[in-house]
């Protein structure tokens, strides 16, 4: 039953005549939002929902004190839980949606992957029939979407059948990533941002064609993603000091991520002298977590990374996994806390490393994070994870 809060909020919604967009997928979600909202702010007044406003009653909460008048609104909705989307979507009424994909998290709520897409897809049908749905058309989940939908489906993704499409990817490590971005009707913007991996630039697709549909010039864009944008703190952000740069992916550790901390690690191959991979536990991913560890661990034993450091309690399975490919060759150390693994990091760093942290909720792989930072800072380094400017990245 919604509470007395949840039925003021739809009320108030009713007086909030500015239009709602709405961001939900399993990755990328909060990136979308913060982009969007980083370009919308150029031309007009945006709400951005608070980073961890993504339930049906913290969005009411927060949609209830919105006071000032706004050109848009731009939030993330999560599904974590079976029918949070619904309710919050009836409750928002969106006038755009943006669906960045679907992967195998929360599967501790959800029988299969499947579900969860049906959890994605009640954002979309709480569209108006005026309403535009942007939507990843490499996802095989988030692509058939679009053909239950009535309205206006417009989707993005790297093949030029897109209706917006990214080409000429170039992965420059700790300069960034350069890609060119077409449109339909022949437009193209050529940008190069502050990004390290492939799932930004689907993120970085997705806000520019919300944008675009939303009437914002090409050249606005452009500048936007270019000059002030920082990737959102545990969201891939890079730490850069003399001799030792730090990725932070903290935020979360699901089969999706993992897949994409790893090819952001490997692109800077070239810019390093070892790459070390930093993981805990993977959540909410059920009857799974051993077998996907398992998996884990076979797929970073054929990954060009030197060093493995494994957290938490199924570290052993993972690790086991990467002997039994390798035959020992690759360095594995496993921890069974974050002190550990600082401990670790610390005694071994060496000039030119890579280190990649990703996330897991029962670990506070953002400890390491932070610990890194001040190793760097300590050893003389300037951390410049705050500057959005990428000719400022130290080598």
């Amino acid at each position: 039953m919604l509470d007395q809060a949840f039925t003021g909020a739809e009320a108030y919604r009713v007086h909030l005549t500015f239009p709602f967009i709405a961001i939900s997928g399993s990755n990328g979600k909060t990136t979308v939002k913060a982009m969007l909202a980083h370009i919308l702010r150029k031309v007009g007044r945006v709400y951005e929902f608070s980073g961890d406003s993504d339930t049906a009653a913290e969005i009411a909460r927060e949609l209830a004190a919105i006071q000032t008048p706004q050109d848009w609104a731009v939030l993330k909705i999560g599904a974590a839980i079976p029918g949070e989307s619904r309710t919050a979507a009836r409750l928002i009424q969106p006038s755009m949606a943006i669906i960045t994909n679907v992967g195998e998290a929360h599967l501790d709520h959800y029988e299969g992957i499947e579900a969860i897409a049906d959890a994605k897809l009640e954002l979309l049908n709480a569209l108006s029939p005026s309403g535009i749905a942007i939507l990843n058309r490499d996802n095989e989940y988030t692509r058939l979407m679009g053909l239950k939908l009535a309205g206006k489906v417009l989707y993005y993704g790297l093949s030029p059948v897109s209706d917006y499409f990214a080409d000429s990817i170039q992965h420059l490590g700790p300069e960034g990533t350069a890609f060119t971005i077409h449109s339909r009707g022949g437009e193209k913007v050529s940008i190069r941002m502050a990004l390290y991996s492939l799932g930004d630039v689907y993120n970085a697709l997705a806000a520019y064609a919300a944008a675009a549909e939303l009437g914002i010039p090409p050249g606005i864009i452009k500048n936007s993603l270019e000059t002030g944008f920082t990737l959102p703190e545990g969201r891939g952000r890079l730490h850069s000091f003399p001799g030792l740069h730090i990725l932070d992916d903290t935020h979360d550790a699901t089969p999706q991520s993992f897949y994409k901390s790893t090819k952001s690690l490997i692109n800077f191959r070239r810019h390093a002298k070892r790459l070390i991979f930093v993981m805990g536990k993977m959540t909410e991913i059920g009857g799974q977590t051993r077998v996907m560890h398992t998996m884990m661990g076979h797929y970073l034993a054929g990954m060009p990374i030197d060093v493995a450091v494994l957290v938490g309690e199924y570290a052993s399975a993972a690790a086991s996994a990467i002997a039994a490919a390798t035959g020992r060759r690759k360095r594995v150390v496993t921890c069974t806390t974050v002190e550990e693994a600082c401990t670790w990091l610390r005694q071994n760093l060496k000039a030119g490393d890579v280190v990649l942290v990703e996330g897991g909720e029962t670990n506070d792989m953002a400890a390491i994070v932070r610990d890194l930072v001040r190793f760097g800072s300590e050893s003389g380094g300037r951390s410049i994870s705050t500057n959005p400017r990428i000719n400022s990245i130290v080598q």
